[in-house]
């Protein structure tokens, strides 16, 4: 169940991406995951844990309009991981963020989908509210935050750690990206 629940969380994250193309060229819209956080904040929000530098993988400007930017930071393991456990044991951290064409209300689609998914038994948990950007939820296996033209999610997966107190490390996260976005792109 808990792997299934894994492959949910990527998939909702990259919800948002799914018919995405990448173009060559730079767009205005273009917004970059890997910007929105550091290891060291990572760190800090996890109990002190060594983090990577975080691997930017964007689908870029999508037939929807909105550009899409993945950043993947890997907690470092303290030992081998256990590959019996979900994600083979690995722990990491994801950050999938949207910038949607301005003024036209498409970041609300973002947590949007989280509701219709859980209503459709696609996620286990219904969406409970949270207090970030302009709307927040947690959907069970991370936050999702819009604030203005963009949409955010983010999720700690760390196999043996409780919902809440992952749920925890993302609502100690959500502040700075949210002041990174104010700060870099004035949302």
């Amino acid at each position: 169940m808990k792997h299934a629940r894994v492959t949910v969380m990527a998939t909702a994250l990259l919800s948002g991406a799914m018919f995405s193309t990448v173009h060559a060229a730079e767009s205005p819209l273009e917004i970059n995951a890997c910007a929105l956080l550091t290891p060291a904040e990572i760190s800090a929000a996890i109990g002190g844990l060594p983090v990577d530098n975080g691997r930017r993988q964007d689908e870029g400007m999508s037939r929807d309009g909105q550009y899409s930017s993945t950043c993947f930071w890997t907690i470092e393991p303290d030992k081998a991981p256990d590959v019996t456990q979900p994600g083979r044991g690995r722990r990491f951290v994801i950050l999938n963020a949207h910038r949607w064409p301005a003024g036209q209300g498409l970041a609300k689609k973002f947590l949007e989908a989280f509701h219709e998914s859980a209503d459709q038994g696609v996620i286990s948990n219904q969406p409970v509210p949270r207090k970030f950007g302009d709307e927040a939820l947690w959907w069970g296996d991370g936050l999702a935050v819009r604030k203005g033209d963009v949409s955010f999610g983010i999720s700690v997966f760390m196999p043996k750690r409780g919902e809440a107190r992952t749920s925890a490390m993302e609502e100690k996260l959500a502040p700075n990206i949210l002041r990174r976005l104010d700060r870099k792109t004035a949302v």
